[in-house]
């Protein structure tokens, strides 16, 4: 059970990655945003929202149908080699066809990573099968990509365009964490943790929230009160659709759980950008270690939505 507290903001003096040289998070900025407002809490599939935000079992988008066959556009072109493992027989699921599965998309059940997906920060990818693997459970198949939070960062990354559509299922072996760690990003560097401009969403004070890496800027879900107070809250062993538009020359992200949109989160004034890669996986600053699950990973032109 998660203790609730009330304490400041913490910055990103992130630890060093082990296994080879580079450099640490080195982030020290001051707490985020400070607007109020936790707001009475409604639940739904181990959701639980403050500030108004409601939530509901995984939601089928507008439009939404399942299409098939690995999609990759030219925005991946010129990739370095990544994890290893071939696309061929992977499927897309719930994605709304070529306009959610536009730049990638994977249900992961080839039989091994796609070869699109690096492993980043470059200095620790030799070692990158000590923090990720194919599972053998998934969403809406036998495989999920795993993630072994052990270190500062251990993150796959894609090429993107500058504005972009998302769709990810996550799943964790803890409860949402007090701690600041990130799940997924996007980032306007090469794909190292340290540089660049990183467009983050993750958890802190026991909640989801958007932060930005270069001044420590922070949005949470429960409005701004820096508290395990409200907000919304991801449950240990449990499928989650987490969506998200980046829209880099647009100064605009927006954040969405199981279909509905978490208001807290969105932003019009984190830019203009000109991203270069999403990422996925884990990265730790403040908080424990933790397993993670990805699965049904859709990136496009346009919102896949939660499909079956």
């Amino acid at each position: 059970m998660l203790t609730l507290a009330s304490v400041a903001a913490c910055g990103d003096d992130s630890s060093s990655g082990s296994g080879g040289a580079g450099g640490s998070g080195g982030e020290t900025a001051g707490p985020g945003s400070s607007s109020s407002g936790t707001g009475g809490a409604t639940t739904g599939s181990g959701v639980t929202t403050g500030s108004g935000v409601t939530t509901s079992g995984a939601t089928t988008g507008s439009g939404v149908t399942t299409g098939s066959g690995v999609t990759t556009s030219a925005a991946t072109t010129g990739a370095t080699t990544g994890t290893g493992g071939d696309t061929t027989t992977s499927t897309a699921t719930g994605s709304t066809g070529s306009g959610g599965c536009s730049i990638f998309c994977s249900d992961f059940e080839g039989g091994s990573l796609p070869t699109e997906l690096q492993f980043f920060p470059e200095y620790l990818r030799a070692s990158a099968g000590d923090y990720v693997t194919l599972d053998s459970s998934g969403h809406s198949g036998s495989h999920s990509v795993k993630v072994t939070g052990s270190g500062f960062s251990q993150m796959l990354g894609i090429p993107v365009p500058s504005a972009f559509w998302g769709r990810v299922y996550v799943k964790s072996d803890t409860a949402i964490q007090m701690g600041h760690n990130t799940y997924v990003a996007a980032t306007t560097g090469n794909g190292d943790p340290n540089e660049g401009e990183h467009i983050r969403i993750g958890e802190h004070q026991c909640q989801l929230e958007l932060n930005r890496k270069t001044d420590d800027a922070e949005k949470l879900s429960n409005g701004g009160t820096y508290s395990c107070d409200g907000g919304v809250k991801l449950a240990a062993n449990t499928w989650y659709c987490l969506e998200f538009n980046y829209n880099g020359p647009g100064s605009e992200v927006r954040v969405f759980v199981d279909g509905t949109e978490v208001e807290q989160l969105h932003v019009t004034n984190w830019g203009p950008y000109d991203y270069k890669l999403f990422k996925l996986g884990f990265e730790k600053y403040h908080g424990g270690n933790k397993n993670m699950w990805y699965d049904d990973l859709a990136l496009g032109a346009e919102r896949a939505g939660c499909g079956p």
